[in-house]
């Protein structure tokens, strides 16, 4: 059978693949029933294209495939559109005010929600300053990197938080001279208290979740992998036993579906559950166009910012402790197993160096994947000796990276990881030792905008940040950070036919609004790059 003819050309600067060494490019792409047919010079793609086909002519804009945030938390970054937002508060003065406001305001019986408080903002608040901001509001607050919380009393008491509280296995609640909770909740230890906590689910989150939606495509954004929860609690509809974040978006299938290809994560205490289901990872959801589900989402450590990255020696800063990990080897061994029998690949979160050896030593003792079972994630993968470069590429396990990181965390590295910085953020080494990277954002931690993520990977710096090149030995060259943002999703799933715009592809493509060679600069107009155009499948989908 012959090919079908394109019904819709796109004519401009068009990159057809970024590959690791250098941009394929062409003149116009040709598209039909939603998939790419034809690329070359405008000659070629036009005897390639039916009489009636439509043409978009981008002039000299740059034309890509649309990009995918690898690690995204979507339902996360739909609530913060309501939650208080306390990231750029000058400091713990205004954090207070806000607070304050939003407590004498709604009703006084529902949750005050927010996020984006550091160690620094609250370093100097007296003690009870949460209390005399809110009084007796029910209030839960998480800090920027998402690893600790702040709870009101009220809230702790909601909870049954006391003295005699024992600190759950990887985690830790601080406490006064006294023994009493102060508030401040790590890890493991936030889920004493956010099971409780009202969220937006079902109709409630649609409006938040179109908006965000319209924002990502606005981005040139055609697909994300949604991280998952610490847990299988909180879920809301049919698939209630898989989790808030995947529950909630299954549940609003209708609005995602054809507008993202979404990849949807699970916690791993969902994996029986999704086994008894037949989910296997990188296959279509039922009845789906564009959602399938992903990987098992396990927490072997903390965060830099919380001071809870698991370490193999004392950060050099604050009271220079080790960090948690939150997950035993044998914990480790278990769950390994459990996904390799259900065919549904682990994605664990390992920020500190020894978090990252003990997942590495965990993959190394499991059984062997199944042929066409996706690899495993290692996610963020913040800080690594040498001795673990090369065993991303040995074990096939992706390094599922968040540039933007780097940009907002550099200080704190030089802070807290004195005498092995050279191993964090270390991107050119992975890259050199043969690692598959792919990029996302951590969003609503940092920015989703994944042209700020595409200079953080080139600059590791933000725009904004007057300062040289932060340890510039392990930058990514331009070609290999649009890599990471494109092929490399598609291929860690197993996705042959998508990040590319070759003949058989999926046709997800983003117009863009500047040129090839201001994208090829990779200066800082790269900050202002939006999409004028978005497809997915072909289709257009709304920006505004």
């Amino acid at each position: 059978m012959s090919p079908s003819r394109a019904d819709l050309v796109v004519r401009g600067q068009v990159v057809v693949a970024a590959e690791l060494d250098g941009l394929v490019t062409a003149e116009a792409v040709g598209i039909a029933d939603g998939r790419v047919v034809a690329v070359g010079s405008v000659s070629d793609v036009g005897d390639a294209s039916g009489p009636n086909a439509r043409l978009v002519d981008a002039g000299e804009a740059a034309v890509v495939p649309g990009l995918h945030d690898f690690h995204v938390h979507l339902v996360g970054l739909a609530r913060s559109r309501t939650a208080i937002g306390l990231d750029d508060a000058a400091g713990g003065r205004e954090v207070l005010d806000r607070l304050r406001a939003a407590a004498a305001s709604g009703d006084p019986a529902d949750w005050l929600t927010g996020r984006g408080w550091s160690e620094a903002q609250l370093a100097g608040l007296p003690p009870g300053a949460l209390d005399a901001a809110v009084g007796e509001r029910l209030a839960f607050l998480s800090s920027h990197d998402g690893h600790s919380a702040w709870a009101s009393s009220a809230a702790r008491t909601r909870a049954g938080l006391t003295a005699t509280t024992p600190d759950p296995p990887g985690g830790r609640l601080e406490r006064d001279a006294r023994g009493e909770p102060t508030g401040i909740l790590r890890e493991t230890a936030l889920d004493l208290v956010a099971p409780l906590v009202a969220r937006h689910q079902g109709d409630a989150l649609r409006a938040p979740l179109d908006a965000t939606l319209r924002q990502l495509a606005a981005l040139g954004m055609t697909g994300a992998s949604e991280a998952g929860d610490y847990t299988d609690a909180n879920g809301v509809g049919a698939d209630t036993a898989l989790g808030d974040s995947y529950s909630s978006l299954t549940d609003l299938g209708d609005l995602v579906d054809g507008r993202l290809r979404l990849t949807l994560g699970i916690p791993v205490d969902a994996i029986s559950a999704a086994a008894t289901r037949g989910l296997l990872t990188g296959v279509p959801l039922d009845g789906r166009r564009t959602m399938r589900f992903g990987w098992a989402k396990e927490y072997a450590d903390g965060a830099l910012g919380s001071g809870t990255a698991a370490l193999f020696e004392p950060r050099t800063c604050g009271d220079g402790d080790a960090g948690i990990l939150r997950v035993s080897p044998d914990e480790l061994d278990a769950l390994f197993a459990a996904g390799r029998a259900a065919g549904i690949g682990l994605a664990v979160h390992a920020i500190g160096d020894r978090a990252a050896a003990t997942v590495l030593d965990a993959v190394e003792r499991a059984p062997r994947r199944a042929a066409g079972q996706p690899r495993d994630r290692m996610e963020h993968v913040q800080l690594l000796r040498d001795a673990e470069m090369d065993r991303f590429a040995s074990l096939g396990v992706v390094a599922s990276i968040q540039p933007i990181h780097a940009a907002a965390d550099h200080d704190l590295v030089e802070s807290c990881w004195g005498g092995r910085q050279d191993g964090a953020y270390a991107w050119r080494a992975l890259r050199s030792a043969g690692a598959h990277l792919a990029a996302g954002s951590d969003a609503p931690v940092e920015s989703v905008n994944p042209w700020l993520g595409l200079f953080a990977a080139l600059h590791r710096r933000l725009p904004t940040d007057a300062r040289e090149d932060w340890r510039p030995s392990q930058a990514l060259t331009l070609a290999e950070a649009l890599n990471a943002y494109t092929l490399g999703p598609a291929r860690a799933i197993g996705a042959d036919d998508e990040g590319h715009l070759r003949p058989g592809a999926r046709a997800d493509v983003a117009v863009l609004s500047l040129d090839l060679g201001a994208l090829q600069a990779a200066d800082e107009r790269l900050a202002e790059v939006r999409s004028v155009l978005t497809l997915v499948d072909g289709r257009e989908v709304p920006i505004h």
